[in-house]
């Protein structure tokens, strides 16, 4: 009997050190994900920037971006026109490092890009609760023009004014047509500060023109319209109302109030202001009291 129960406890044990053997073995989750950028902590629409970090989960990064303008899942970071969720592959290197260049002036998508604060997300392509984040504040450049005057009257000259700001040194003009064909092209300097300003003689019939500014640093373009009359068809110019013909205002003196001296040109005598007929009564008079006098 004592065999027996000695023989069950051995076959207890054996099941149970089978039993151990065929578990998967809890192994401590040691790996890392991370993400940095380098510079400032900030820059413009259009720069590029060097995303790095750490994985030492797996052979592949991927990195997408989200923030305003973009799904809330975000999107990969070298095609905001992309698949929401999706990321951008980074291949890792053998010590488990990877870097990113982001240039953001050749991705596509670029315009949905605002002034904001956006979150680029770094995941393990194959362990996709693996992940880091870190936040790049972009702002979107200014770029404005305006043509003066507008409407121009041809054969006179217009000056372009305007912005470029991050644009270089130098912004292209073209001048095209209803139909899209560029009649000019002039090439105007660009301050440190982004402002330019450009005139040009305008030699274009009647209509409406593109005037349209591209830069170096930027594929994107901005422009205005410019409305280009005949003289004959310039409305007359409002009358000067400061150019009418003097008007005399008479001034009549108040009962109290002694009439100003009239200043006589020579030669010339003052018109009585007595009445014809009190004259000739006092002609009469006087010739009664001269013949009461003879007598």
């Amino acid at each position: 009997m004592k065999k027996a129960t000695h023989k069950t406890l051995s076959s207890g044990f054996l099941l149970l050190v089978l039993a151990v053997c065929l578990l998967p073995p809890v192994m401590a989750d040691t790996g890392s994900l991370s993400i940095a950028y380098r510079g400032s902590g900030g820059g413009y629409v259009g720069d590029t920037v060097v995303f790095d970090g750490k994985n030492t989960y797996g052979n592949i990064t991927l990195i997408r971006i989200t923030g305003p303008g973009l799904p809330s899942e975000g999107v990969p970071a070298a095609n905001l026109n992309g698949p929401a969720g999706a990321g951008t592959p980074v291949k890792v290197n053998p010590d488990g490092t990877w870097k990113y260049t982001w240039y953001s002036s050749g991705i596509p998508g670029t315009e949905k890009l605002q002034t904001w604060r956006y979150t680029f997300v770094a995941t393990d392509s194959l362990q996709t609760d693996k992940s880091a984040t870190c936040q790049f504040m972009l702002k979107k450049p200014e770029f404005r023009i305006t043509a003066s005057p507008n409407p121009v009257t041809i054969g006179n000259y217009v000056e372009l004014n305007g912005m470029a700001e991050t644009g270089g040194d130098s912004a292209k003009i073209d001048i095209s047509d209803s139909s899209g064909r560029i009649l000019h092209t002039y090439t105007s300097p660009v301050s440190s500060s982004g402002s330019f300003s450009y005139s040009f003689h305008v030699d274009m019939g009647p209509g409406q023109y593109t005037v349209t500014v591209k830069t170096p640093l930027h594929k994107t373009s901005f422009g205005t319209i410019l409305t280009v009359v005949d003289e004959r068809d310039t409305p007359p110019a409002a009358p000067d109302s400061s150019a009418q013909e003097p008007v005399t205002v008479t001034r009549i003196p108040t009962p109290n109030e002694t009439p100003p001296p009239v200043s006589l040109a020579p030669g010339q005598t003052t018109r009585s202001p007595v009445a014809q007929g009190t004259i000739l009564a006092g002609l009469v008079t006087g010739m009664v009291m001269a013949s009461l006098f003879r007598r």
